[in-house]
C-alpha cells in the first residue's frame, strides 16, 4: 500500500508539471522548468512515464516561427543558461535545468581528459580535433567547424556527427545555441546552424557552480532526487541507461 501511494505521488508530481505547462501554454517560461520533474526534459518521447517537450506542448505550436514556438526554446534555454541542452543520453537531445546539471555532469563525465581517452584508444583523432576546435572557437557554427577540422565532405558527416555525440555523452561539450549561416557575401543562407561550447565554459559563462563528486556519489544523489519526482518506470529506465 505504501509503494502504491508513493507511485501515485510520483505520477501526480509528473502530471502536475505537465498540466501546468499545458494550461499556461508557457513552454517559454523558465519558472516551469526550474522546479519539479521537468528539470530533465527530453525533446521527444522516449522515457517511459515521463513528459517530453513535444508531449507537453500543442502540435500546432511547433515550427510556426513565432515566439511561442517550442522549437526555439531549446536554443533560448541553452543560450540564456536556463538549461543545458545536448545529446547526453545516447543520441536523444534533452534539456537539463541548470540546478541539476552539475550533478548529472559529475555522473556522466569521464575521469580522463580527452587526450587521455585518445591515448587509450577510446576516442578517434578526429574527435580530439573537433574538441580542440570547440575549445578554441566558442559557439562557432557547426558547418564552419566542419571546415576547420577538414570534415566538410558528405562522406565525413557520419563520423563528424558521431564525434559530437561522443563528446556530449561524456558532457565535454553542450549545445550552446544557434548562429546564422552566411555565404561568402555575408548574406544569410539556409538554416541556422547549431553551436557547441565546452560544458565547463558554458557553466562559467552562466555562473553555474560545478560540483566535486565522484560518479558513485553523483549516482546516489541523482537517484535520491529522481525518486520523489519521477514515475517509477522512468527511474528504472534512467538507471539502465545511465546508472548501471
Amino acid at each position: 500500500a505504501q509503494k502504491s501511494r508513493a507511485n501515485q505521488h510520483q505520477s501526480h508530481a509528473s502530471s502536475s508539471d505537465e498540466e501546468g505547462w499545458k494550461r499556461g501554454r508557457n513552454v517559454q517560461n523558465p519558472r516551469y522548468f526550474r522546479t519539479g520533474s521537468l528539470q530533465l526534459l527530453p525533446l521527444s518521447r522516449g522515457i517511459p512515464g515521463h513528459p517530453s517537450l513535444d508531449s507537453i506542448t500543442e502540435p500546432t505550436a511547433w515550427h510556426t516561427g513565432a515566439d511561442t514556438d517550442p522549437w526555439h526554446w531549446r536554443d533560448r534555454f541553452a543560450s540564456e543558461g536556463i538549461a543545458a541542452y545536448g545529446r547526453f543520453i545516447g543520441s536523444r537531445p534533452i534539456l537539463i535545468a541548470q540546478g541539476i546539471f552539475p550533478l548529472v555532469k559529475c555522473l556522466l563525465a569521464s575521469s580522463q581528459t580527452v587526450k587521455e581517452r585518445y591515448a587509450d584508444g577510446r576516442l578517434a583523432r578526429s574527435t580530439v580535433q573537433i574538441y580542440e576546435i570547440i575549445q578554441q572557437n566558442h559557439s562557432i557554427e557547426v558547418r564552419e567547424r566542419r571546415k576547420l577540422v577538414g570534415m566538410q565532405d558528405k562522406a565525413d558527416k557520419i563520423a563528424f556527427d558521431h564525434a559530437l555525440i561522443d563528446l556530449q555523452n561524456t558532457v565535454d561539450i553542450v549545445i550552446s545555441g544557434v548562429a546564422e549561416n552566411r555565404n561568402g557575401q555575408g548574406q544569410k543562407s539556409g538554416w541556422d546552424g547549431t553551436c557547441y561550447m565546452l560544458a565547463n565554459h558554458w557553466m562559467e559563462e552562466h555562473n553555474i557552480k560545478p560540483l566535486s563528486l565522484t560518479s558513485a556519489e553523483a549516482k546516489t544523489q541523482l537517484l535520491a532526487w529522481l525518486k520523489p519526482r519521477w514515475d517509477e518506470d522512468a527511474v528504472l529506465y534512467l538507471q539502465k541507461k545511465l546508472l548501471a
